[in-house]
């Protein structure tokens, strides 16, 4: 009875953990369409170094089916944290020349990215030097 039990918790205890480590590193995937209802998302940020995003998961993974003529990313962060916004292009790749990055003049300060957006797929990181700081962003028509 005892070798069955050892059996029952070695392959529950394993599937728990990787079940966990997968929640560290997955991202959030959103499509988008005009209408939407505002969303908002809550997470922890990633150190990182200002607007580079080399070595880092993007926390969200957006889908604009259609342009925007009015969408506003907004961050609201303890920490002095950065809102990273990188479009891909059509194979999925990061396009940097087109990468948005608006950084907190403070700790605490909310930090926006306002305007028009075209159709098409976008990463989306939160960083802050220190990083583990807890964030809520929304997007907003």
């Amino acid at each position: 009875m005892k070798r069955l039990k050892q059996w029952i918790i070695v392959p529950t205890t394993l599937a728990m953990l990787l079940a966990n480590a997968g929640l560290l590193h997955s991202q959030t995937a959103q499509s988008l369409t005009p209408g939407f209802n505002a969303l908002k998302f809550e997470g922890t940020s990633t150190q990182g170094n200002n607007c580079q995003v080399a070595n880092i998961q993007p926390q969200y993974t957006i889908t604009l089916e259609q342009d925007f003529g009015s969408l506003n990313f907004s961050l609201q962060s303890a920490g002095q944290s950065a809102l990273i916004i990188e479009p891909l292009n059509s194979a999925g790749e990061p396009v940097a020349s087109g990468r948005q990055c608006v950084l907190a003049a403070a700790p605490g300060q909310t930090v926006e990215a306002p305007g028009y957006w075209e159709k098409g797929n976008y990463h989306i990181y939160i960083v802050d030097s220190a990083g583990g700081q807890r964030y809520t962003l929304s997007i907003s028509q």
